[in-house]
């Protein structure tokens, strides 16, 4: 069967096929990958709402061994059984619009589509960016494809509601609830949390840290058009520096970027890339990034936070346009060249870069809840009633 019969076929389906109304599906981005809100989420349900038949549904083989293996519910496409899974779901949870480009997008018509999102910052997103002078990604037609469509759109604070979410995405509600990814900064990790996380990193991590070492987590973003992350850093000379004043870097690239330092660098270790890192997060006592939106999640922890921006003007005007200023929000010392940067990590080091307050307004503007209960909001708000094991 083609595939333009085959999702013709699937639209079908989708109208014949009643809803179960307590049947929730999880979506992960990168064809269901395990990682970001909905895993999050999912994992909350599977062990706070036995109410709701949660399943997590994927195209990657590795994350439906992995769930399988759990004894959690998988749904693997292209297998039938998932068809059905998908088809009957009443709400399909999401943190991207990625699976609107997969064959199995019309089984998901007439459900309830919660849309999670993955992060929030200062870049222009979404319908906003219908009008960006930078060369975009998708046209105007594929931004309104992309980012309409939604039932409710999950948000963080009052701020980011309404001067990003409202204008980005068409959805009928947009809610202030929090990401459920925070969770996991502020609660110990669980053996189901630790699912598709790094532990080679965590061990070596762990071990440095008892050697009195302080770990640093470098997160840069990708780039949409030119440019690199790293542009002028020299690996052997940062590790070089790591190892006189007593730190540890973890890099953890973004998953559409691959980044290569060499070998015999002990105090410079990879996340790798398609991992988990949240759990990690807790671990880390300062962040390094450049535009990615990780940082504003690291504030709920008021920890050091640099900025290493080598190629900025080259990626405003080439990659993505900025809806607010970067200096306003950006609460940490902005590093142009590997010289300021080893001059940050070693004040940032100290404990005291002299940011702390400008974290903590920002933080306040970014996220209207700091508990990490954000999934059990978002449970209580898509079923209408509390988990039954509340205490």
């Amino acid at each position: 069967m083609s595939n333009e019969a085959l999702i013709a076929s699937f639209a079908e389906l989708a109208e014949t096929t009643p809803k179960r109304p307590q049947r929730y599906v999880f979506m992960g981005e990168n064809n269901g990958s395990f990682t970001g809100n909905t895993k999050h989420l999912f994992l909350y349900f599977a062990k706070n709402r036995p109410d709701v038949e949660s399943c997590y549904f994927t195209g990657n083989p590795d994350t439906k061994r992995m769930l399988k293996d759990a004894g959690l519910p998988v749904a693997f496409f292209p297998d039938v059984d998932s068809v059905d899974t998908l088809v009957q779901a009443s709400t399909v949870v999401v943190d991207s619009f990625d699976y609107k480009f997969h064959i199995y997008r019309p089984l998901t018509h007439g459900a309830r589509i919660i849309q999670l999102w993955h992060g929030v910052g200062f870049k222009k997103i979404g319908l906003i960016e219908k009008e960006s002078e930078t060369t975009a990604k998708y046209n105007k037609l594929d931004l309104e494809f992309l980012y309409s469509g939604y039932d409710t759109v999950i948000t963080t604070s009052d701020f980011y509601n309404k001067e990003v979410f409202k204008p980005s995405f068409n959805a009928k509600e947009y809610k202030v609830l929090g990401y459920p990814r925070n969770d996991a900064l502020l609660q110990r990790p669980t053996k189901e949390s630790m699912l598709n996380c790094d532990h080679e990193c965590f061990r070596k991590t762990t071990t440095v840290r008892k050697e009195g070492r302080k770990t640093i987590l470098y997160a840069p973003t990708f780039r949409d058009q030119t440019g690199s992350p790293v542009s002028g850093l020299d690996f052997q000379r940062l590790h070089d520096f790591l190892d006189r004043e007593g730190l540890h870097l973890v890099m953890k690239a973004h998953r559409l970027t691959q980044i290569q330092a060499g070998s015999n660098l002990p105090y410079l270790s990879f996340y790798t890339n398609t991992c988990d890192v949240y759990p990690f997060i807790p671990l880390v006592d300062m962040m390094v990034t450049d535009y990615s939106s990780i940082y504003m999640d690291y504030l709920l922890l008021d920890r050091p936070v640099i900025f290493y921006c080598p190629d900025y003007e080259e990626y405003v005007t080439c990659n993505r346009e900025f809806q607010f200023p970067y200096d306003d929000m950006t609460p940490g010392p902005k590093c142009r060249n590997q010289d300021e940067f080893h001059a940050a990590l070693k004040k940032a080091a100290t404990g005291d870069d002299g940011y702390s307050k400008q974290r903590q307004e920002l933080r306040n503007k970014a996220f209207n809840h700091c508990d990490g209960h954000s999934s059990e909001r978002i449970a209580e708000y898509l079923t209408g009633s509390p988990a039954q094991n509340r205490k």
